[in-house]
């Protein structure tokens, strides 16, 4: 299924959602955003529900990319991102085996599109980590300097640093946690914490 196909669908609590992370996202112009949802399978685990994705783009598959606003451009580039992801976790990627059309290849993605899909892997008990502490304390979570934070803080620094991801904020949001991360260096004031959250809740999510 393509964007297009995507867009003509009925309106689906995933894709609804996806479209609201986009706009999010795009608002507060950071390079990824990610919907951390309680576990279907684990109880009281995280894990990872929806996300976006907005940074550099390493390598376009599709050829109609290039008349795609960055709206649809950003739609067309998380699915591709994880569908890839589901493929790598099915084998299917593995040398030797056919590739869909226009589907991505590891080889496709920068070091930023790689963050953005390990990060579909990870999962975070309450309390653990930025999006279980920010769960369990009802409250957001600014990370400065993502690279550098300890592991038991933020367990995804060292992907963070491989990746250039410098900031990271996580917010209690819908019964679950939404992250909002970019490469731009960003201190945490008492402006930007609570700006970055409320614009891009008054845009996206309706608060």
């Amino acid at each position: 299924m393509d964007i297009q196909d995507e867009e003509n669908m009925p309106e689906t609590d995933n894709l609804s959602l996806k479209k609201k992370l986009g706009v999010a996202v795009r608002s507060v112009q950071w390079s990824y955003a990610i919907f951390w949802a309680f576990s279907t399978t684990q109880q009281g685990v995280l894990e990872w529900g929806e996300g976006h994705y907005n940074g550099d783009i390493k390598t376009r598959k599709a050829a109609q990319s290039k008349d795609f606003d960055a709206h649809r451009l950003g739609l067309q580039r998380s699915e591709q991102l994880r569908k890839l992801y589901q493929l790598l976790l099915e084998g299917e990627s593995e040398l030797g085996t056919k590739t869909p059309t226009g589907a991505l290849s590891p080889e496709d993605l920068s070091n930023l599109e790689w963050y953005y899909l390990v990060c579909m892997s990870f999962t975070f008990k309450f309390g653990q980590s930025l999006p279980g502490r920010a769960l369990a304390t009802g409250q957001h979570i600014w990370l400065f300097d993502a690279q550098s934070a300890d592991i038991r803080v933020f367990s995804r620094s060292l992907l963070a640093k491989s990746a250039s991801v410098q900031t990271v904020i996580c917010f209690p949001h819908m019964g679950g946690v939404i992250e909002l991360g970019t490469t731009d260096l960003i201190q945490r004031t008492a402006f930007s914490s609570e700006g970055v959250i409320k614009q891009a809740l008054r845009r996206a999510i309706g608060l």
